[in-house]
């Protein structure tokens, strides 16, 4: 049996079904009792959290996670999270009252000077009151819609298990590196190794979600994980989204070799893996017109947010080939970390397609593509298109609707199953129907 290491990326509602496509894949092949870790970013925190609310991923059946994870389904294609909540709406409505009462400051019977004054110090007030409450307001919608018992939001300690991490990745931005959350443990280069404390899953899905400009940083104390053995102790942790420092949350797995020999003791219990799967459901930025940033001043804004949307495509992208690299060594020497890649720019024929014909240096790989391609029989047009349509997916906490998450789905759940088959020798399952996936998000809440 191998030890897998799953890692899920960032990208909204998006990533959250085609990281769970991927997990539905796992646990019909039966290789969920072989997984050691999930780690996660952003949109795939949201799995993640959910499936830790379960207990032993890999003691369940495929029959007990598929009727599970349901309910998270149907949230995500018929609800959404953040903007199923009523004090989200509560929140809106406060937030653009008060922001109009700010102007009411110029109908005060005072000197204009004195008006301005008034009026900044309310525009502040809203701005530090309110404003800024709203990654807290996120965090609450995620706790009431996903991570709730009984009326109460889960505490991150709950989900604490001996047979698998569930790590939720975050930035903190002193050092611009990776905080790591778990059920057993807090983790960061800087602070040291601690505990989750009081921290509530929500929470620690939140900061993992916090992306700039949407969300503000979530700050949070470093005194309730008790640290040790960090270089580094500041009183507050300033955590962003996951996706800021790795969107595809492969650095858990990556770097667990190098934490267990800085804290031999206090890591000796967090779970390595020889395998790892990387699912990313972001794709490249494409080709798109630029017209807009000829705008006058708010074109300056746009071209910052294009620039650092190429600075970061041209990293992850780079960093995804470092991982194939990484990966064919170690399957050709036999030793390091093997693994493989599904993303949701590609179909399920790609890889089936590039080891096909390349039977000299990959022969075992060559005849499973065989398979792949047989199985998959004349549906190259059917998955070009599903490509397309699910690259256009929009990052977002709304619903996205039954059709969308059943494509999104069933796109992670076919093309995992095929890659996993060609690179790693998983199980080559019949190719699920539309209506499987059709079925499984149908808009039946008693379910």
């Amino acid at each position: 049996m191998s030890k897998i290491s799953v890692a899920l990326s960032g990208g909204g509602h998006r990533a959250s079904l085609f990281g769970l496509g991927v997990l539905l894949y796992l646990t019909d092949a039966g290789k969920n009792c072989e997984v050691e870790s999930i780690s996660s970013v952003s949109g795939g925190s949201l799995t993640n959290g959910y499936v830790a609310q379960a207990g032993s991923y890999r003691q369940m059946s495929a029959d007990e996670f598929w009727n599970y994870m349901k309910s998270f389904a149907l949230r995500i294609a018929h609800s959404g999270t953040l903007w199923d909540s009523l004090f989200t709406w509560i929140y809106i409505l406060c937030l653009v009252a008060f922001f109009i009462l700010t102007f009411g400051a110029f109908l005060l019977p005072v000197h204009c000077a004195l008006q301005w004054c008034i009026f900044l110090l309310a525009f502040v007030l809203w701005d530090k009151l309110i404003l800024e409450r709203r990654g807290a307001v996120c965090g609450r919608a995620f706790g009431v819609t996903l991570f709730s018992s009984n009326g109460n939001r889960a505490l991150l300690r709950d989900i604490a298990n001996d047979d698998i991490d569930h790590v939720i990745c975050a930035t903190d931005l002193h050092a611009g590196e990776h905080v790591y959350f778990s059920g057993r443990f807090a983790c960061s280069y800087r602070f040291g190794w601690g505990t989750p404390g009081d921290l509530r899953l929500d929470q620690a899905v939140q900061a993992s979600a916090s992306f700039p400009i949407g969300f503000p940083c979530r700050w949070l104390k470093t005194s309730r994980h008790s640290f040790v053995e960090g270089q580094e102790q500041p009183s507050i942790m300033a955590l962003i989204d996951g996706g800021v420092y790795d969107n595809m949350a492969e650095q858990w797995a990556i770097g667990l070799e190098a934490r267990k020999r800085r804290w031999p003791d206090l890591a000796k219990g967090a779970h390595d893996a020889d395998e790892l799967i990387v699912v990313n459901a972001s794709a490249g930025i494409g080709f798109e017109s630029v017209a807009k940033l000829g705008i006058p001043i708010l074109g300056e804004l746009f071209t910052l947010l294009r620039v650092i949307d190429v600075m970061y495509d041209n990293t992850t992208s780079q960093r995804r080939v470092m991982l194939v690299d990484k990966f064919d060594r170690a399957a050709c020497t036999g030793t390091g970390m093997r693994g493989a890649l599904i993303t949701i720019e590609r179909s399920p024929f790609q890889v089936a397609d590039y080891f096909s014909n390349r039977a000299k240096e990959w022969p075992d790989r060559a005849a499973r593509a065989q398979a792949v391609i047989t199985a998959l029989g004349n549906s190259r047009d059917e998955w070009s298109q599903i490509v397309i349509e699910n690259r256009k997916v929009a990052t977002t906490l709304r619903r996205l609707g039954g059709n969308v998450s059943a494509c999104l789905l069933r796109h992670a759940y076919v093309t995992a199953m095929v890659n996993l088959h060609v690179i790693l020798g998983y199980p080559l399952l019949n190719i699920p129907t539309p209506e499987r996936f059709s079925h499984f998000v149908q808009a039946t809440r008693s379910n």
